[in-house]
């Protein structure tokens, strides 16, 4: 089955993470990302809506810094956090305790409430900081639309199948995903881009 065919198929779902209290484990189970079904359509709506209220031309003008600073600005968190969003991006797939404080340390500078609000608000600066920054770089040689269609800054993504064996999906012609789960945050990620770049 072609990639894009897979990630259209509603019979492939994601990994779900199972339910936590706090740290990491909370993030991952209150996230859009590690869910199914009409979970995951009310936490996306909720990351949609988040976006919807960042204007990206407001993105687009030039800053210093990581982009997940400029982000988490434009989400109304001017305290510095992308050491935190680093340290729980390296931990997102796989659930590392090691990023339980940096987490802790999101929810506090975004209310302190353990809520899917928080969650989706982190989640934004999480699956924005590696990929955002690896496309901002690359951009700086060469065009950004060669590298999407190059060198994705993420290259493939996981799906288990009908049988239930976990697949790897690539994500080549489709750098920002396909089907239901295709990321909300394209516009945005690419204002981000463009924002370093001047």
């Amino acid at each position: 089955m072609r990639p894009a065919a897979v990630l259209a198929d509603p019979s492939y779902l994601v990994p779900e993470a199972p339910p936590a209290a706090t740290g990491i484990a909370w993030l991952r189970s209150a996230v859009s990302r590690f869910c199914n079904g009409a979970t995951h359509a009310r936490r996306r709506a909720l990351v949609e809506e988040l976006l919807a209220g960042i204007d990206p031309g407001e993105l687009r003008a030039p800053y210093a810094g990581h982009p997940v600073s400029r982000l988490a600005l434009a989400l109304g968190v001017a305290a510095p956090v992308a050491d935190d969003v680093r340290t729980a991006a390296a931990a997102y797939q796989t659930g590392d305790a090691a990023a339980d404080e940096a987490v802790e340390r999101l929810v506090a500078a975004f209310g302190g409430a353990h809520d899917e609000r928080t969650a989706a608000r982190i989640a934004l600066l999480v699956q924005a900081c590696d990929a955002t920054a690896a496309l901002v770089e690359r951009a700086r040689a060469r065009p950004v639309d060669e590298v999407l269609r190059d060198d994705p800054p993420v290259p493939a993504t996981r799906r288990v199948a009908p049988d239930g064996e976990v697949v790897l999906v690539s994500l080549e012609g489709a750098p920002f995903g396909a089907g239901p789960r295709a990321c909300p945050g394209r516009e945005h990620a690419l204002a981000l881009v463009a924002g370093a770049l001047r």
